[in-house]
């Protein structure tokens, strides 16, 4: 699904873009996952084009995840609960975003617990 607008992005990294648009649905993030129709992270095109924005940061985000389990990127995004998303390259962006939401998500509220 797709809308009309072109999502403009102006933060220089991912995590402050999500801290100014997500900061108040990280818990919620965090604990029911960010498939759940969050604003700027529900259409696959948003997803697009946030991933796109910021693809080596979130690229690094999971490699960095993956080599601390002792795995590779690939194996570890296979494990992913939503990996059926894997059949084309849009859905893999929107899963990488989904993804690195719900890690910085995680990370906010274990900060503030």
């Amino acid at each position: 699904m797709s809308r009309s607008h072109k999502l403009i992005i102006r933060a220089k990294t991912f995590r402050a873009w999500f801290e100014h648009n997500l900061k108040d649905s990280a818990r919620d993030i965090a604990n029911h996952g960010a498939d759940g129709g969050f604003p700027y992270i529900t259409y696959t095109s948003d997803t697009v084009a946030v991933f796109d924005r910021f693809a080596d940061e979130l690229w690094e985000m999971m490699a960095d995840e993956a080599e601390s389990m002792g795995e590779n990127v690939g194996t570890f995004i296979g494990q992913f609960r939503r990996a059926d998303m894997l059949a084309t390259v849009d859905t893999f962006k929107n899963l990488v975003v989904w993804y690195a939401c719900e890690r910085v998500s995680r990370e906010m509220t274990e900060k503030d617990d």
